[in-house]
């Protein structure tokens, strides 16, 4: 039988299982980092933390920022990190934290939400064109 996926707020007890998954994604976190950023992000009312978790065991995460906007009425909403650990992708899991991101936004007053991928990962691209997300622009960075 297959586990359901339960999605929830991260708490601070989730921080090893928050740092495995960043590392999957190529951001490698210590547990004591992984629980600092945590404990940044929930003292800010401008953004959230979902875990999924299946038996109990977290799967994956989200994070989604909220942020007024000079062009446009409603707050700009954005998920900024998405992770699904290998051996749960394809569960619905992913899918379920993007609900609850655009569930968030909606919350916030925002009408629509913005995402986030690396160029290099054409597997997300595919996912959130699934999910009936467009590409709009291109995003560059630069290392201060």
């Amino acid at each position: 039988m297959n586990p359901a996926t339960e999605i929830r707020i991260a708490r601070i007890d989730d921080a090893a299982a928050v740092a495995v998954l960043l590392g999957e994604l190529g951001y490698p976190a210590s547990v004591e980092q992984a629980a600092a950023r945590l404990v940044g992000l929930q003292r800010t009312a401008c953004a959230v933390t979902y875990v999924a978790s299946r038996a109990g065991n977290v799967c994956g995460l989200a994070t989604v920022h909220s942020h007024a906007s000079l062009n446009r009425d409603q707050p700009s909403v954005q998920l900024t990190l998405l992770v699904v650990s290998a051996q749960a992708r394809g569960s619905g899991a992913g899918k379920r934290l993007v609900q609850a991101a655009e569930e968030w936004a909606r919350d916030c007053g925002a009408q629509r939400l913005v995402v986030s991928t690396a160029v290099h990962r054409a597997g997300a691209h595919a996912f959130y064109e699934t999910l009936g997300y467009e590409l709009t622009g291109r995003r560059y960075a630069r290392v201060l």
